[in-house]
């Protein structure tokens, strides 16, 4: 097998055993949660399905790369930078929802024992999706297909996988897809997924914990800082599926993704990851 064929045949496989880890993961761990406190069900659930995301981005980046940081040269500035954008694009969101008329106080809404353990299961899912996707999957490609067209492709297998996890329509999937887009600019930016891992827990980890977006309405086994409800226009994020099938976080991924492409085609500033 030649060189260039090498990684995309193993980000292929990587692919697939995801797919198939999505697809018959849950009803196997949920077979095993059965009957645990919600808060604790949600931790094993979520250690059991990223936990191996987690480990197969490692040997994947082994088999495949060398010589490149995994968190990137300066992962401390990066987190940092990271961790703005990810709050300010969740707060930017939820604004428009508040200005559509959406944006409602709910019933609960308090600091409980278990936050803190929410946060270690929100950085859990967030390490085994970063690591796996823009840590091993996109790197490895973009050597071959181009910095740009690796990010796409990546962005676009990181919200197909979430059909697996109930996803479905087009908002929500264009959604999932413009914040991988979001997280791959960082990644290629930063040369490291120190800064894409930062928004991304961030943002979830604010949607779910502090203002209790996630689930909609009400608020998820952890509970949250503030019970924040959507209802009303479906669009705006009054469902089910709530902020993430919203125009509203459609506007603020693309209000923090169009700068960022940008910036890295004009100038002489931008990293060398861009240009591949």
């Amino acid at each position: 097998m030649s060189g260039a064929a090498r990684p995309l045949a193993a980000a292929l496989a990587g692919v697939a055993l995801v797919a198939a880890l999505l697809r018959s993961g849950p009803p196997i761990v949920g077979g095993w949660i059965g009957g645990m406190p919600a808060a604790a069900g949600e931790s094993l659930f979520t250690l059991a399905i990223f936990g191996p995301m987690v480990l197969l981005g490692l040997i994947g980046r082994r088999l495949t790369m060398s010589g490149r940081l995994l968190a990137g040269d300066r992962p401390g500035v990066a987190a940092w930078r990271g961790a703005v954008l990810g709050s300010g694009g969740l707060l930017l969101a939820v604004g428009y929802t508040w200005v559509a008329g959406v944006l409602t106080p709910g019933a609960g809404g308090a600091a409980g024992p278990v936050l803190l353990l929410g946060l270690l299961t929100v950085a859990v899912q967030v390490a085994g999706e970063e690591v796996l996707f823009r840590g091993w999957l996109q790197p490895s490609i973009a050597p071959i297909l181009g910095t740009p067209a690796a990010i796409g492709l990546v962005a676009i297998v990181f919200a197909g996988l979430h059909v697996a996890g109930g996803v479905t329509g087009p908002l929500p999937l264009g959604n999932l897809c413009l914040g991988g887009v979001l997280f791959g600019l960082l990644a290629a930016r930063d040369g490291g997924i120190a800064g894409a891992f930062a928004a991304h827990l961030c943002w979830n980890a604010g949607e779910q914990l502090i203002l209790g977006l996630d689930p909609n309405p009400g608020t998820g086994a952890f509970g949250s800082l503030f019970d924040l409800d959507l209802i009303g226009a479906a669009r705006w994020g009054g469902s089910d599926e709530g902020l993430n099938a919203s125009v509203a976080m459609t506007i603020a991924l693309a209000a923090l993704v169009v700068p960022i492409v940008i910036r890295a085609r004009s100038g002489p500033h931008h990293r060398e990851p861009l240009r591949a």
